[in-house]
């Protein structure tokens, strides 16, 4: 995984908090559909990132989703606003 994703990642395990394919996307200046072959195998610690439709992470069935996936209600959808959150600069 790209150190930049990782990063985003990490943010969002630890806050616990889920974002769009196209909100990470958009931050890491990807296309939205290759999130997912980036993030790699279908595990918990990558189920953070969502589709903004079903809010949860496609593909995906309940036993790979992370425990606290649903915890928050919250969901990033704005490049933007998650880089701001990440700690990210502006590419």
């Amino acid at each position: 995984m790209v150190p930049i994703l990782q990063e985003i990642v990490d943010y969002l395990n630890r806050e616990k908090v889920r974002a769009t394919y196209g909100a990470v996307g958009e931050a890491i200046g990807v296309p939205a559909r290759s999130i997912g072959a980036m993030l790699g195998g279908r595990r918990p610690e990558v189920s953070w990132v969502v589709s903004s439709a079903t809010e949860l992470p496609t593909g995906y069935v309940p036993s790979q989703y992370h425990p606290d996936l649903r915890s928050r209600s919250r969901v990033i959808r704005d490049g933007n606003q998650l880089r701001e959150a990440v700690g990210l600069r502006k590419r």
